[in-house]
């Protein structure tokens, strides 16, 4: 009975950690928009980006380059915000505001001859960063967290153009790297403490394929297939351990620690298609629609005393929107705005006992503004990216039962970006 009940309790703490795991990713595929002129226009490229946007969101853009770049930093600095109401033990708010600072984007773009252009870049394109410490009005219980979740792409690309031709082809082949780590202290006077820590390295690859076609009067349309995302290494720590003071069934003391998890960062497949206009110069805008499949897939597996865990998560069909538009002052000061979607593919179950994977969802919503001088030689843009967005969340009643709990989150970052042309 003894065996029995320490199993139990290792286990739905090992749960609940790894829950907060994919928590802390939220099920979206961006937080927010990355890139110079992308950056600026809600991430809206697909038809129209070039130089080193174009390694990101359509490689074929890249054959447009005027000629060589380097992109030394596209930096955002922030305010992350998020609270699900009622999360803790005792009722009250699971509360957190963090600075961030996430390197967006980098890289350079390089003509190889009249019809082919290369390029390689590094994107961010997901980072979480959450430290909450509370504790109840008489002090008889605590709470500390830190979730630190980011993921790279990592990568070259390379685009042909047919002289004469108005279609351009390309394709990127991506580093997925994903690094996640995740602790949780919970402690009550007189009654149980409970520390747990996750430590999860994925790296995975996956590739794009994209066109781009010239309509004639500065209309553009182009297209991308994005492959899901294949796991080629993963690298895993859990550690639970605690002190149970009330049940007299179990030892005091707990805890595992294992070395030997497994993880997968799966992202699905993407179909993304863009029409835009550009009159250079003087004004453009782009439209995107970007769609990704449902999937389930095991995010995690462990073994707890020899017996094998896994906890599998299911991702909902899921279709973003980018939308911008720019306007250029005496042809070298941009001034752009855009607006995009971020939803989330994950969904937090009605029934608090449903064996659903036990996450939060928060659909948000983002916009964008950004100014800039494009010169001869080099372009600066600085600018504000603010997402926003409510969804739900599995709060702690008091009795430790969950309960489905409102949530709220927004992101507000300030964006530097400078590329040298050659």
């Amino acid at each position: 009975m003894k065996a029995f009940a320490t199993r139990k309790s290792l286990l739905a703490s090992a749960l609940a950690l790894a829950a907060a795991t994919a928590s802390a990713t939220d099920g979206r595929y961006r937080d927010f928009v990355i890139g110079d002129r992308a950056g600026g226009m809600g991430g809206a490229a697909i038809a129209t980006a070039t130089d080193v946007d174009a390694i990101f969101y359509n490689p074929a853009g890249l054959a447009h380059s005027q000629g060589d770049s380097i992109s030394l930093s596209a930096n955002l600095y922030g305010r992350e915000h998020h609270r699900t109401k009622g999360g803790l033990d005792w009722g009250a708010d699971d509360k957190s505001d963090t600075f961030v600072t996430i390197p967006g984007a980098m890289g350079g773009v390089s003509r190889l001859s009249d019809e082919w252009v290369g390029g390689f870049g590094v994107f961010a394109p997901k980072q979480e960063k959450r430290h909450v410490i509370a504790a109840d009005a008489t002090r008889t219980s605590f709470n500390h967290s830190d979730y630190n979740d980011q993921t790279l792409w990592i990568g070259p690309a390379v685009s042909w153009a047919p002289a004469d031709s108005r279609l351009s082809l390309g394709a990127g082949l991506f580093a997925v790297y994903r690094d996640c780590s995740i602790s949780q202290s919970t402690f009550e006077t007189g009654g149980s403490s409970v520390n747990g820590a996750i430590d999860l390295t994925v790296l995975g690859v996956l590739a794009s394929v994209g066109a781009q076609y010239d309509l004639g009067d500065g209309w553009s349309v182009g297209a991308t297939f994005q492959t899901p995302n294949v796991r080629v290494w993963d690298d895993g720590t859990l550690s639970v351990n605690g002190v149970d003071a009330e049940d007299r069934d179990i030892p005091p003391a707990f805890g595992i620690y294992s070395t030997d998890v497994k993880a997968d960062n799966y992202i699905p497949w993407q179909l993304a298609v863009g029409v835009g206009r550009t009159v250079p110069g003087v004004w453009g805008f782009s439209l995107d629609a970007i769609y990704h499949p449902s999937h389930t897939f095991d995010l995690m597996r462990w073994n707890i005393h020899g017996v094998p865990v896994s906890q599998s998560i299911h991702l909902h069909s899921v279709l973003d929107v980018s939308l911008g538009g720019e306007y250029i002052v005496a042809e070298r000061y941009p001034i752009r705005a855009g607006f995009y979607t971020a939803f989330s593919s994950i969904r937090v179950p009605d029934d608090p006992d449903s064996t659903d994977f036990i996450t939060t969802d928060v659909d948000m919503y983002g916009v964008t503004f950004s100014v800039g001088r494009r010169g001869d030689n080099m372009s600066v843009n600085v600018g504000l990216d603010y997402a926003f967005g409510e969804g739900h969340d599995l709060g702690n009643g008091r009795d430790g039962e969950k309960s489905r709990s409102d949530c709220d989150r927004y992101v507000l970052l300030a964006t530097v970006s400078t590329t040298y042309y050659f």
